[in-house]
């Protein structure tokens, strides 16, 4: 796995880019959320959402980005940190923890990393935790 992985710092180092997966990188902001990103806690910064894919699946990560992480702001380019892929989606507001309203990044790193491990949720729980 590529926890941790850091792709960019910006010049000022007000934020850097972290490659949490495969194909999810996320940009922290390391001072207060100045370009209102909208997730930012007491205790953690805010943060945009990098997510690689091909092009035949931007239509269902955007329908379930709206629908189950309760993001509507996305943005579909070329991949400028996730290389690998034909598009990067950049999301602003996901939350970092899931809960009963919302799926949150947690979820997406997680469902992110058994896909590209070629197993199920099951799979990828018992080879992870025993369970």
């Amino acid at each position: 796995m590529l926890n941790d992985s850091v792709l960019k710092v910006s010049p000022k180092g007000s934020f850097k880019v972290t490659q949490l997966c495969e194909n999810v990188a996320i940009c922290e902001a390391t001072k207060e959320d100045r370009h209102n990103w909208s997730n930012a806690t007491e205790t953690e910064p805010a943060f945009l959402v990098y997510l690689g894919c091909s092009e035949a699946e931007i239509s269902g990560y955007l329908k379930t980005i709206n629908t189950f992480y309760r993001c509507s702001w996305s943005e579909i380019r070329k991949p400028k940190y996730l290389k690998n892929f034909e598009a990067e989606i950049k999301i602003r507001g996901m939350q970092r923890y899931a809960d009963t309203h919302a799926f949150g990044l947690d979820y997406l790193v997680e469902s992110e990393t058994a896909k590209h491990i070629g197993c199920n949720s099951d799979e990828y729980n018992y080879y992870t935790t025993g369970y």
